[in-house]
């Protein structure tokens, strides 16, 4: 785990253009609940969209790259304008549109007319040229933007070099078919507004943080050091990885906040002991470039519909009881003090 923090400098340095980026442009999203569908967009007309563009996606077999960043920039028009539930389909096919030429190689871009056929948007073609226009106007041309699936695979590229026992944990399964799980549980938390209140760059987190708990005994700890290089409070993980649970279990998370506490200097002597004898597998021996590569032959395999939940999120248990469990085994805990506060 120490290793973490010696991560290459070019994942570093890609993680902070992203959260220089995601901090320029992110913005809070203004959907209301409203029964009046007919004038307003409301968060279930917004998720039913990207659901459909979901399919759409899939439909032309395009990279996950692609319906993410087509939704990023669907949220920060929305988020921009006060647009009309009649012209939904137009805003979100051209937000497709422009994300498939920004992500996708240009000889499987379809044609204005093709996109129009093939998605039944019930647009014209010039609707969809005009929408495109206003689209980029109002958000200055800046569509490049850094979604949360970039999050997750700077994160998940961060573990693989930083941390031999999450490999481990991992069986037979490669790095690369570990992150297409991952994916596919992220498309779906981006298909639900709840989850539109947080940063892409904490959902990520979030998310990763949850499979943390069930691979890595230490994951509080895991958990922590991606925090700090993110800059994200504790509030905002632990309220994320509550909405995640609920979303994706489909009920409510167990109502309990864990307050992190700052480990005592004696504890940290002691935890860095530990982590000095358990990470001597060679992280160096892992070229950065092979991390890439297990990324970009995600995009070879299909993501299966089965395995969405795969590894369903665990609920959270308290440090005291993980503590004990450690005890028990004969293994150095490596969590932090907390502080649990039973929220009413």
């Amino acid at each position: 785990m120490a290793g973490i923090i010696k991560h290459p400098k070019k994942l570093h340095f890609m993680l902070d253009n992203a959260l220089e980026k995601e901090s320029k442009s992110w913005k809070e999203k203004n959907l209301r609940d409203t029964e009046d569908d007919e004038n307003e967009i409301s968060p279930r007309l917004r998720d039913e969209i990207t659901r459909w563009m979901c399919m759409l996606n899939f439909k032309f077999k395009f990279s996950p790259e692609t319906f993410m960043l087509s939704t990023t920039i669907l949220d920060h028009f929305l988020a921009s304008i006060k647009a009309r539930p009649k012209y939904l389909k137009c805003i979100s096919v051209s937000c497709f549109f422009l994300a498939m030429k920004m992500k996708e190689e240009d000889d499987v871009v379809p044609s204005t007319q093709e996109l129009v056929e093939v998605s039944d948007c019930g647009c014209s073609v010039a609707d969809v040229l005009r929408m495109e226009k206003i689209i980029l106007d109002k958000l200055h041309w800046d569509i490049n933007m850094t979604s949360s699936l970039d999050f997750l695979h700077n994160l998940h590229a961060l573990l693989v070099f930083g941390c031999p026992h999450f490999l481990s944990r991992l069986g037979q399964m490669s790095p690369s078919r570990h992150l297409s799980i991952l994916t596919a549980r992220l498309l779906q938390c981006v298909c639900n507004n709840r989850l539109t209140a947080f940063r892409g760059s904490v959902l990520a987190l979030a998310l990763l943080s949850l499979e943390l708990e069930i691979l890595v005994p230490d994951w509080l700890a895991v958990t922590m050091m991606l925090q700090r290089l993110i800059k994200v409070d504790n509030q905002q993980v632990i309220h994320c990885r509550e909405t995640i649970v609920s979303v994706l279990m489909g009920h409510p998370a167990v109502n309990t906040v864990y307050m992190m506490q700052q480990q005592q200097k004696s504890d940290h002597h002691g935890v860095h002991k530990k982590r000095k004898t358990t990470i001597k597998r060679k992280v160096e021996q892992i070229e950065v470039d092979e991390i890439y590569d297990s990324i970009k032959r995600l995009y070879n395999e299909e993501a299966p519909q089965d395995v969405m939940m795969v590894s369903a999120p665990s609920t959270p248990k308290s440090c005291h009881r993980q503590q004990q469990q450690d005890s028990t085994e004969g293994t150095m805990n490596t969590c932090p003090p907390l502080q649990i506060i039973e929220v009413s």
